[in-house]
């Protein structure tokens, strides 16, 4: 026997749309819930009722250990998706006639309410679904809807717990627990393994410290194809369990498939194997027992300092750190910002081994300099200063920088005055014209060296951060300047260097300033006159990087053309008044000096303007 329960307002669509669904069949209709009635162990109650009706059927029926058969109802999406059953009448009913074998199905309760799809607690970003089409426009369309309450959004304390043990205290801007992998859009990005009859549900306990940890997590969960993503988010917690207590000291809101509830405590459970469905459900797997075991993944979640810091303002755009990190960091700063006889004598021997490498024209010994050079440490430190505006570490910072200067400069100009070598090798050669791409490289060394200094476990990446910003060789460079009283090295060299900690002081203090260690505001006037700075250095730094383009152009140009039937090979172009140009000339015969005088006119009309022309023959057949 078939027991077709419906409410009597949905009389007429069940008489028209189902009875002909169910010619020669055994039925009875039942007005529910007006209607009492009594169903046998081999009858099924197939139900044309919406959501709400469901939620106070289901659980009866499940006690009473009756065979239920669900037919898709306008008003029953979260049911029918929940429980993975068809959406077409025509084949539910297919299947309840033809299925041999009924399917138990767990149940997932939130305070003794039956969930089909989710439990969503506090500030959960929901992305509402299109149930009959599976619209991804429509998620889209409600993520970019949902942008404007970013900066309202805040966390809550949770204190949960699982039989009377207390697993974590701690602070979340919204919980989202499901029964299994399918039950919604991130849930489908986040959880695995999990099916509808393996006796367990998973919490998502979603813990952002900023704003743009939670954007970036929300693009991405919204990535169509339903795919995993590689790795869950280090501030999401995840807990697989069969019951679950979560409670705090105000009252709770939260959803429960998107009906709004409140309550002081929330107690979740699963009643295993309880409702016993008489037709198919995609979400329905046999039991993995490698997949039965309870886990529970929150080491990263705030807790603590953290949490109470979190508790009590809006979620900020960039991270915060806490004061326990502010303490260790500041610690290591201060210290860095003093001058020391270890400093000076660092920056003594490191100058003298670059200026011996640039004179002996030697790269592995101009880095020897780079990694002892211990001058990156005070200008980190003064960047901190900058935008914390600290003043103490300012002034320490700055005058630990120019000692570090003038030692260098002091040492590396005296030897010039001892070596009797006036040449300048290709390793000084480079450091004389600086461009817009040194200043690249001082952006990312600024970033690296505050990142190095503020995550402790990547520390020993210094090294690196002083070979890439090579600090010392440039100044090495303007004392040999400064030895030979030669301005254009001197000028040259030490523009490179003001490049190297314009760049990495400002772009330590933003680092620092992203990272949390100081809020806009404080940082605003430190971060500004740096910009003065850079400004300053970019104008001489676009005109040599203009000047750079300008001779790659004229090599480019004359590398391998012809002329008076001779090839140029070997062309290298150098900025002076007039321009300097040398290159071999590859031909049959000598040169006489018209020839010479010749080829120099048709050079000159070929690029412009005056030059002044180094010319090596050479003789090919």
């Amino acid at each position: 026997m078939l027991y077709i329960l419906h409410h009597p307002d949905d009389r007429e669509t069940v008489e028209n749309d189902i009875f002909p669904l169910l010619e020669n069949t055994e039925k009875q209709t039942i007005d529910y819930p007006e209607t009492e009635f009594e169903a046998g162990k081999d009858d099924i109650i197939v139900t044309y009722l919406s959501d709400e009706f469901l939620r106070e059927f289901l659980p009866k029926a499940a006690k009473q250990n009756h065979k239920v058969g669900i037919l898709p109802h306008p008003e029953n999406t979260y049911t029918t998706k929940g429980l993975g059953i068809a959406n077409d009448p025509k084949e539910v009913i297919k299947e309840i006639l033809e299925n041999e074998e009924a399917h138990n199905l767990d149940m997932l309760y939130c305070n003794d309410i039956p969930i089909f799809q989710s439990v969503n607690i506090g500030n959960v970003f929901i992305f509402t679904e299109d149930h009959q089409n599976n619209n991804f426009v429509r998620e889209v369309y409600t993520f970019f809807k949902n942008i404007r309450h970013l900066s309202s959004l805040s966390h809550n304390s949770y204190v949960i717990s699982s039989e009377d043990e207390k697993i974590i205290h701690t602070s979340a801007l919204g919980i989202i627990v499901v029964e299994h992998a399918l039950s919604s859009v991130v849930a489908r990005r986040l959880v695995s393994e999990s099916s509808l009859n393996d006796g367990m549900f998973t919490t998502l306990i979603i813990s952002p410290t900023n704003l743009l940890q939670l954007i970036w997590f929300l693009l991405r969960s919204l990535l169509p194809g339903g795919k995993q993503l590689d790795r869950t988010p280090s501030f999401i917690g995840r807990i697989k369990i069969a019951k679950l207590h979560i409670k705090n000291s105000s009252e709770i809101e939260f959803t429960i498939d998107g009906e709004k509830e409140k309550a002081k405590e929330i107690l979740l459970r699963v009643e295993p194997e309880s409702l016993c469905l008489a037709q198919a459900s995609k979400y329905c797997t046999e039991k993995d027992e490698a997949n039965l075991k309870k886990s529970n993944k929150t080491d990263t979640l705030p807790t603590g300092e953290k949490r109470e810091e979190l508790t009590k303002r809006t979620l900020p755009i960039f991270p915060r750190a806490t004061t326990e990190e502010f303490q260790e960091l500041f610690k290591v700063l201060r210290e860095n910002s003093k001058t020391t006889s270890i400093y000076v004598v660092m920056m003594i021997l490191s100058t003298l081994i670059a200026t011996f490498g640039l004179f002996a024209n030697s790269s592995p010994v101009i880095i020897g300099a780079m990694i002892l050079a211990p001058i990156i440490s005070p200008i980190v430190s003064f960047a901190m200063g900058m935008v914390r505006y600290d003043t103490n570490m300012l002034k320490r910072g700055i005058i630990t920088i120019l000692i570090g200067t003038g030692v260098s400069l002091l040492f590396s100009s005296g030897v010039t005055l001892i070596i009797p070598i006036k040449l300048i090798t290709s390793e000084i050669d480079a450091r004389l014209s600086p461009t817009l791409l040194d200043m690249g490289i001082a952006v990312a060394s600024g970033v690296a060296a505050a990142y190095a200094h503020a995550k402790e476990g990547i520390a020993k990446s210094l090294a690196g951060v002083a070979i890439a910003v090579a600090l010392v060789p440039p100044l090495a460079v303007s004392g040999i300047g400064i030895g030979w009283w030669d301005w254009q090295v001197f000028s040259g060299a030490f523009l490179l260097y003001l490049t190297n900690l314009a760049g990495i002081i400002m772009f330590a203090g933003i680092t620092f300033l992203i990272l949390g260690f100081a809020p806009f505001k404080r940082a605003k006037l430190g971060l500004v006159y740096t910009l003065i700075l850079i400004g300053m250095v970019m104008v001489p730094l676009s005109l040599s990087f203009n000047r750079i383009k300008k001779e790659a152009s004229i090599t480019r140009e004359l590398e391998g053309s012809t002329v008076n039937e001779l090839v140029i090979r070997d062309v290298k172009v150098r900025f002076g008044d007039p321009l300097r140009v040398s290159l071999t000339l590859v031909g049959p015969e000598n040169l006489s000096g018209d020839e010479m005088r010749d080829i120099k006119k048709q050079l000159e009309e070929d690029i412009g303007e005056p030059i002044h022309l180094e010319v090596i023959s050479a003789r090919g057949f």
